[in-house]
């Protein structure tokens, strides 16, 4: 959470730890993939650096990789579990029909609602326009997650949680291209694992407050979810 919650005041830390805490995180892979190129292993590391200049990646470039799938692997993911859980507790129906049928497009929809990622941001690379608003090459725009996956234009009554929903177009995962998610296929099977394990294992899970959320511009995070079980 360094990394990426620095001005939630409850953790009381600076944009300069956070930036500490990615260096250290890049240093610590960047030493692994030195070690692995000397001492190659029977691990995934050792395959991604092996080889450098057939594709594999450089020492550096390791680091870098790393840091990302903290991120993208772990906030994302782990808060739209928290928020799905959430969205089952306060829509008891859904949570009854995903017990009795377990939907195929649940997890979709669970990332549609939760939209870990609030915001985004991207440079034009050329003069364009979009819905009327002219951009100009160099421009910066930005990409508001929440807003999309919430667009009336898009989505049939866009306020519901609708675990059946389908099509579900949603930007959770990006909008295809050389950005879209490199694992999303992981992260709709942990989602649905999770879900299945807790219906099966926890079915009368209730809510007992409110989630506690991260004070953050980028993430939606969820930092407490507090249930019980009456079993």
């Amino acid at each position: 959470n360094k990394m990426v919650a620095y001005d939630d005041p409850e953790y009381a830390i600076t944009e300069e730890v956070g930036v500490e805490a990615a260096m250290e995180l890049i240093g610590y892979a960047m030493n692994m993939a030195a070690a692995r190129k000397e001492c190659p292993a029977k691990d995934i590391v050792s395959q991604l650096v092996a080889a450098e200049g057939q594709g594999n990646l450089s020492s550096d470039e390791f680091g870098f990789f790393v840091l990302l799938l903290a991120v993208a692997g772990n906030e994302t993911t782990r808060n739209a579990i928290s928020h799905g859980m959430h969205a089952f507790l306060t829509h008891p129906d859904q949570w009854e029909l995903y017990k009795r049928e377990r939907p195929a497009p649940t997890a979709e929809e669970i990332v549609r609602w939760a939209t870990p990622v609030v915001s985004f941001q991207r440079t034009a690379t050329q003069d364009t326009e979009i819905g009327g608003q002219k951009i100009k090459k160099g421009d910066r725009v930005g990409l508001f997650y929440s807003s999309a996956n919430h667009d009336p234009e898009v989505f049939e009554n866009p306020e519901a949680f609708d675990i059946t929903r389908d099509p579900n177009p949603h930007l959770g995962f990006g909008g295809g291209g050389p950005h879209f998610c490199l694992g999303k296929a992981l992260a709709v099977k942990e989602i649905e694992l999770i879900f299945d394990a807790v219906a099966d294992v926890l079915p009368d899970l209730t809510l007992v407050a409110a989630p506690r959320r991260l004070r953050a511009a980028w993430l939606n995070g969820v930092k407490e979810l507090r249930v019980r079980t009456a079993s």
